[in-house]
């Protein structure tokens, strides 16, 4: 079993309560079987052979966002989500992953995505075939929810590149990176996909691989070089990145002001795993009068609506409804305008949500909107 690589964190986390109030799943769900604790109980009788992996067990497994919050507060340096990655493998090894999980699973084998949607529709909004090119210094990694669910923020992000002058491309049959089938527990399935997609990007021979999708950056930066993928060398940077690092060159240059007052929220993979968190407030400092109020729950402890590989959402839509509710109340607090991200998945389920008075916005619309 592959949880017996992670017997210290299991151990630990079945007798320690420390985390239970930050738990974004346990918070919300309430379920002892939702914090690190109950999950840690689980596996452990699962480890020592006192329970096999019942549905019920497995939905609890699967009712994790892995956003990562109890492994930045816990001081005896256990990684929960480490252990919870390793019982769905363990669980898809055995076939006894629920239904909702194989159905995603399917929809990304068979479309490139996991909303099951063409593969022949995922640029559709986004215009004609000059966007793609043979050969080019930048390729623009799209992603999966932002090309299907917010294209405004890729349109968006080609009018950045454009302002710029960038020599870019997209990836004519870009697919998922194949972050969101690790996620769900298909190993030997998430490196098939990401050798695929590794080889159409080394392909176009680039210097540098942006994307607007905090989960495939990580992706990029963290899953492929564990697997021993090999990009060639290409620089890979998230938008909020690139983007500083355009306005720092004068290549690109905000000149109007979005709005009075303005809060940003950090994500899991940007914030938490990367430590991207100067870059978009850099940004957000280029714009003359425009007032940054923090949240009280910023930077590493910062809430999160389950966005990681954009698949929690689709496997327990309500339990996310109320996570981003739970942001927005907490952004409404600063007194801000216009609340900011850097993640599509982030901002959908912020949208469905939103029943304040805040505009939501990703980062690159924001600069867009402004050049």
């Amino acid at each position: 079993m592959l949880i017996s690589e992670h017997t210290s964190t299991i151990e630990a986390c079945r007798f320690c309560f420390m985390c239970r109030h930050v738990c974004t799943v346990g918070v919300i769900g309430g379920r002892e079987s939702d914090i690190p604790r109950g999950k840690g109980l689980i596996l452990f009788k699962v480890l020592k052979g006192h329970a096999d992996y019942s549905p019920d067990l497995v939905d609890a497994l699967y009712r994790c966002c892995l956003c990562g919050l109890c492994e930045t507060w816990c001081k005896a340096d256990c990684r929960p989500p480490d252990a919870i990655l390793a019982a769905r493998a363990d669980i898809v090894a055995q076939g006894k992953e629920p239904v909702a999980v194989r159905r995603i699973k399917d929809h990304l084998l068979q479309t490139g995505n996991p909303f099951g949607l063409p593969a022949e529709e995922r640029f559709q909004a986004l215009g004609g075939p000059d966007l793609f090119r043979g050969q080019a210094e930048v390729v623009y990694y799209v992603g999966c929810d932002t090309a299907y669910r917010q294209p405004q923020i890729a349109t968006a992000m080609l009018k950045i590149l454009g302002a710029a002058n960038a020599d870019f491309t997209l990836l004519p049959n870009e697919r998922s990176t194949g972050k969101p089938l690790s996620l769900l527990g298909y190993r030997d399935e998430a490196r098939t996909m990401a050798e695929q997609l590794a080889a159409e990007i080394r392909g176009v021979r680039p210097k540098l691989l942006v994307t607007t999708c905090p989960s495939a950056f990580d992706a990029f930066k963290t899953d492929y070089p564990a697997m021993g993928i090999d990009l060639a060398g290409v620089e890979v940077l998230h938008a909020a990145q690139y983007v500083d690092r355009l306005i720092e060159q004068g290549a690109v240059v905000p000149r109007k002001q979005p709005a009075a007052i303005a809060t940003f929220l950090d994500g899991t993979y940007l914030g938490r795993t990367h430590a991207v968190y100067d870059e978009p407030r850099r940004i957000l400092g280029a714009f003359a009068g425009l007032t940054l109020g923090e949240m009280v729950w910023a930077r590493e402890l910062a809430y999160s609506c389950g966005e990681p590989g954009g698949v929690f959402h689709l496997l327990h839509p309500e339990l996310s409804g109320r996570m981003a509710a739970r942001v927005l109340e907490e952004a409404a607090k600063t007194g801000a305008d216009v609340l900011i991200t850097a993640c599509p998945t982030t901002l959908e389920l912020l949208q469905k949500g939103n029943h304040t008075k805040l505009k939501l916005r990703d980062l690159v619309e924001v600069v867009a909107a402004a050049l």
